[in-house]
């Protein structure tokens, strides 16, 4: 077997990064000028881009267990209780992994016709109204005699305007009341009837999302046999099914009952199962100790670590590095794949096969295993996502090698000299608010006391106003010298 080896200059890489943090102000030209340059020199630096912008689809062709609630959300939009009013808050409420996304996903495609625009927004934690209007305004077309120069939600309201709309916004998880209602402004001046805001919100925000919306929908576990037809499609497909494999079904029953209900659960270790169709691997799976951690009904971590557990190490490697992007990423598959071969986990036994080759393999391998979940954009590219709970196993499973920082948890960083890998995320706010701006310096002039820099491996910037700590990064990485990746992310 013929390792491959990285042919890496410490000290010339080091001068090569003290440089670009010190012009990431343009960001996007620099970073395109120092991507053309290390593709002609063939050195094996990554350095990665922006993500893609995309729009939903169904990624689960079948929803199981929820034709009743999703047939009172359809009928309510498209023929009743939701059409008379000018604008309808509905929320969709249930714990991380339950299925949420994909009900909604399933009721959006479904009443496309009803509507004349539709939008869909990925919120998790960063309930910012400024952010959220510009990524809206981008999904609406738009429309004769705008206002020129005019804001974001002024835009909205322009486009909007006697206009029916649909706008869902997922996972909310968190958000400020005057961020709320400035968001909701423009909305509430459309004139058309029957327009709708759904917003999807886990089970810990329910007392909180409550305030916001004026009808809601809980989404509690799968029953017991709508989820064992759902664990039976993850396993078998649609090509068998308990009738091909009778000595697994008594194993499978118990198995489930450790699932708890959550889709979520069922895919992963549903697929793990599919692997080995053998009473011994399902015996073993059923076994396992990492059940007995499970702390409540609603802890499904326990799974989707045993699903972790038993996954090939060199997947375990590539999933392992998703901890260091923000949650709901949205990768493509050469920014995945240029990060693995920079830090140089991907290994070819032919010469003939290219590492790029090496890595879409594994990265489908990721998706059939359900550890990410693959969509298509307008023009028919893949892109690819890592549900919010499997990001929170990533960091779990990684922490002692990779670290990922913003405003909200930088002071409290632990000391910690094994970490390889960095990644900050900076939000608009942290440089919008002078106070906050300062602070946040101050807390990352002092990561040098609280990790080794010299031994940073890999270093990723998030946010569209790097370039603001241009200086303090500057200070901060001059003295590393073992880097392989640096990523630069407007995202």
């Amino acid at each position: 077997m013929q390792t491959y080896k990285l042919k890496f200059n410490h000290v010339e890489m080091s001068k090569r990064m003290a440089h670009i943090v010190q012009q990431l102000d343009p960001i996007c030209a620099k970073v395109k000028e120092i991507l053309d340059l290390e593709l002609r020199k063939s050195t094996k630096v990554s350095i990665i881009g922006n993500r893609p912008k995309t729009t939903p689809a169904i990624i689960e062709p079948e929803l199981f267990g929820r034709d009743a609630e999703k047939k009172d959300i359809v009928d309510g939009i498209t023929v009743g209780k939701y059409c008379a009013d000018g604008l309808t808050v509905l929320q969709i409420v249930g714990p991380g992994g339950i299925g949420k996304t994909t009900f909604t996903q399933h009721v959006y495609q479904e009443v496309k016709s009803s509507f004349d625009v539709m939008i869909w927004v990925c919120i998790s934690l960063n309930f910012d109204a400024n952010r959220l209007a510009r990524e809206i305004v981008k999904n609406i077309p738009k429309v004769n005699g705008e206002t020129e120069n005019a804001i974001d939600e002024e835009l909205i309201e322009q486009r909007i305007k006697h206009k029916r709309f649909l706008l869902v916004l997922d996972d909310v998880r968190t958000y400020h009341d005057d961020e709320w209602k400035k968001l909701l402004a423009p909305f509430k001046k459309g004139d058309a009837r029957g327009n709708i805001i759904i917003v999807t919100t886990r089970i810990s925000e329910t007392t909180t999302a409550g305030k916001i919306a004026d009808h809601s929908i809980n989404l509690d576990r799968l029953g017991p046999e709508d989820f064992m037809h759902l664990f039976e499609a993850y396993v078998f497909g649609h090509q068998q099914s308990w009738k091909d494999h009778p000595e697994l079904l008594n194993v499978g029953r118990e198995i489930v009952v450790h699932l708890k209900g959550f889709p979520l659960a069922a895919n992963t270790v549903g697929r793990l199962l599919r692997n080995q169709l053998t009473l011994g691997h399902w015996t073993r799976v059923l076994e396992s100790k990492e059940w007995e951690l499970q702390s409540s009904e609603y802890d499904i971590m326990p799974a989707l670590k045993l699903s972790y557990d038993y996954l090939p190490f060199h997947l375990q490697q590539c999933f392992f590095y998703c901890a260091l992007f923000p949650e709901d990423y949205e990768f493509c598959n050469e920014e995945l794949v240029h990060l693995w071969i920079g830090l140089n986990i991907l290994d070819s036994c032919d010469r003939r096969r290219r590492l790029e080759d090496v890595g879409l393999c594994y990265l489908n391998d990721l998706v059939n295993l359900g550890f990410l979940k693959e969509n298509m954009k307008k023009d028919g590219s893949p892109y690819y996502v890592v549900h919010d709970l499997l990001h929170e196993l990533a960091v779990k499973v990684s922490s002692s090698d990779c670290l990922s920082i913003s405003s909200s948890n930088v002071r409290y960083v632990q000391s910690s000299p094994s970490i390889r890998h960095l990644s900050i995320i900076i939000d608009a706010r942290d440089v919008n608010d002078r106070m906050t701006f300062e602070d946040f310096k101050r807390d990352l002039s002092t990561l040098p006391e609280k990790l080794t820099v010299e031994n940073l491996q890999t270093v990723m910037l998030f946010g569209r106003f790097h370039g603001s700590f241009a200086k303090t990064f500057g200070d901060l990485f001059a003295e590393a010298k073992a880097l392989r990746v640096i990523l630069l992310s407007e995202a």
